[in-house]
């Protein structure tokens, strides 16, 4: 659960957002950064999250009608002297094939169906974009306290109790729409010289009995899903992978999206799969 002042903050940027203010404020490349950062600094691989009330167990609905928000998932190149730079074209190759692997999940599963962003007016969707850089501060903000090594943080962050507030709903409302799934992600790929440059660090770390080359950065995704009239984020779930891995492959984001949404409480069971 969000403490006070991170509750008021969230509140009075959902105001802002409410009356189209406070675009800059909420750029999407900087919640996207702080949950980078806040990801690629945990040691865990993967972490869910689910509202108490969103359990398999709950008498809650799932949501059915679920807008597909636009990914914004970004693509570094990094060079061998360390400077990163985002690469569009790689970026929208991986979002797109988000896009791809959210949609497909969602048809073969029966999680939900999926409604594209194209069917909102343009000023709906600049909402909608400035909730999804509103989503990855709150979800970043969530894993944070999940992995605070303060206990009562840590007991707020089991109640999972997190909400981009009720903007949203005037979209909701006049599409239908119950929920919404957001996607973000980063990845940073080594350029042909930095390559070089950690082959010749394994290398010479033979040698030297340690590595002493540039590290491989690894990439990760996060998927949650947001009630739509009341703002709670009901689900979320995130997965490093190694440097390897990279987001620009199809196999690769399809890859990720199956694990991370196989915490869903709508996901079918391995069971029910072989059926």
């Amino acid at each position: 659960m969000l403490g006070s002042g991170a509750k008021l903050g969230v509140a009075g940027a959902d105001q802002r957002l409410s009356k189209g203010e406070g675009v800059q404020m909420l750029s999407s490349r900087v919640p996207v950064a702080l949950a980078a950062a806040l990801l690629a600094s945990a040691c865990q691989v993967q972490q869910t999250a689910i509202r108490k009330d969103l359990s398999k167990e709950s008498e809650r609905p799932l949501p059915h009608r679920v807008l597909l928000a636009e990914p914004d998932i970004r693509v570094h190149e990094i060079s061998a002297g360390e400077l990163v730079e985002e690469v569009r074209e790689w970026s929208q190759k991986a979002s797109g094939e988000a896009v791809k692997s959210v949609a497909g999940l969602a048809q073969s599963s029966g999680m939900f169906e999926v409604v594209q962003p194209s069917r909102l007016s343009d000023a709906e969707r600049g909402a909608l974009d400035q909730y999804a850089s509103l989503y990855a501060l709150v979800s970043g903000s969530a894993y944070a306290a999940q992995h605070s090594m303060y206990g009562a943080w840590q007991k707020r962050a089991a109640e999972f109790d997190y909400t981009l507030g009720p903007g949203m709903d005037s979209i909701g409302k006049n599409t239908k729409l119950d929920a919404v799934v957001f996607v973000v992600g980063t990845d940073y790929i080594s350029s042909a010289s930095r390559k070089a440059a950690m082959a010749l660090g394994m290398a010479l770390g033979v040698l030297a009995g340690r590595y002493l080359g540039p590290e491989s950065k690894p990439a990760f995704l996060s998927a949650g899903i947001v009630d739509m009239h009341t703002g709670e984020l009901l689900w979320y779930s995130t997965e490093l992978r190694s440097g390897s891995d990279d987001l620009r492959d199809p196999a690769v984001v399809k890859s990720l999206v199956e694990d991370l949404f196989k915490t869903y409480p709508g996901a079918p069971k391995p069971s029910d799969a072989k059926k």
